[in-house]
């Protein structure tokens, strides 16, 4: 999900468990009121009502069946591996929002921590002290290994396992993503809609969910950085460079950040053919691996053109019904997976993402 961090984009997010319709992203957004991080002395701002993002109350693309309740008879339990508090300050809104006491769906929340950072992990039991049903993990691990995190499920608890990247969660995407794998067990694990994933992005740009932008290559004057506004309708249109043939500009391979706290800058309509994205960086995502896993000015765009979906609210772009992913590799930054079905993958390598979204499907021929 990603959150807009240094590196600011990660390869680690997510794509549909081959099913998807319903809707996690990973961007900035304002939390509610109502739950709002104590990290923040932000200004209050007006609480949104809840699935404030579903346009069409009727769709089958808008969220779980409409007398869909949270299922009883076993836990839905939260798994975030967490590593960073800058982010986690973000994901703790939507988790709270997100609890069974709160009215959602999340009987409790394990923290697998993952870090030694001292301030990292006070921040962390700060948060726990305060909300009965979170709580935290300590696992042995080490670089890019995760194979620790799964030492304590239960074999009947439904997980929803989460990376720490992840900075907004849509209203829906919890039960929507309970209630698919209630009605689908063949399916070893589903993942939610996740925006800033590779092959999921190639999905997204197929849809039109994408919108042309390219960075700010030289510095307005005067410009405050550190009050840049997110909405789209707030930024000037990018401005084209001159001496440049018919394709126009795009950033290469090598491109490098113009400058601290550069922004992404929306094309007007008709400059190198907007509205359509085929001269800007998201065009060079693949299906399957490729560039769009690593190259960060893809990463950017994504994040860009979700922030303007927000503003104008339509959300309803990236949504479609189901996406079978059958045996290719895809991340697993927001899936719900069975406590059963995570203790038969054990011993998971350090590399789960391969063994649970290839290896384990493809064993068990239940597909994502």
């Amino acid at each position: 999900m990603e959150i807009l961090r240094s590196p600011p984009f990660n390869s680690r997010a997510l794509v549909p468990a081959g099913i998807v319709f319903f809707f996690i992203l990973l961007v900035f957004h304002s939390c509610s009121q109502s739950a709002e991080s104590p990290l923040f002395s932000s200004p209050k701002r007006k609480t949104l009502e809840h699935n404030w993002s579903v346009v069409a109350k009727d769709s089958p693309l808008e969220g779980p069946s409409p007398d869909f309740k949270k299922p009883q008879g076993f836990k839905i339990v939260g798994l975030v591996f967490y590593g960073r508090r800058a982010t986690v300050s973000i994901l703790d809104c939507y988790l709270q929002r997100n609890l069974a006491v709160n009215g959602g769906f999340l009987d409790e929340v394990v923290f697998v921590a993952r870090t030694n950072d001292t301030v990292d992990l006070a921040w962390l039991d700060s948060r726990i002290a305060v909300v009965p049903q979170y709580r935290r993990q300590n696992v042995s691990f080490s670089w890019h290994d995760y194979s620790g995190a799964y030492g304590e499920i239960e074999p009947h608890s439904l997980y929803i396992k989460m990376d720490d990247d992840v900075v907004f969660i849509e209203d829906t995407a919890i039960p929507t993503l309970v209630e698919t794998k209630l009605e689908h067990p063949e399916y070893f694990l589903v993942s939610a809609n996740v925006v800033n994933q590779s092959p999921l992005a190639w999905v997204h740009r197929h849809l039109g969910a994408l919108r042309p932008y390219l960075p700010e290559l030289s510095r307005p004057f005067p410009q405050n950085l550190t009050q840049s506004p997110w909405r789209a309708s707030h930024l000037p249109n990018w401005e084209i460079l001159g001496g440049l043939g018919p394709n126009g500009w795009s950033p290469d391979d090598n491109f490098a950040p113009p400058y601290e706290g550069h922004r992404w800058l929306p094309l007007a309509p008709g400059t190198q053919g907007s509205p359509f994205v085929d001269s800007t960086p998201v065009h060079s995502i693949d299906y399957d691996y490729g560039r769009g896993w690593w190259w960060w000015p893809a990463g950017a765009q994504l994040h860009y053109s979700f922030l303007s979906r927000i503003e104008d609210r339509t959300l309803w772009r990236y949504k479609f019904r189901t996406w079978d992913y059958e045996y290719l590799r895809l991340g697993i930054q927001f899936v719900a997976i069975w406590g059963l079905d995570l203790i038969a993958s054990q011993p998971i390598p350090a590399d789960d993402e391969q063994h649970l979204s290839v290896i384990m499907p493809f064993m068990t021929k239940r597909r994502k």
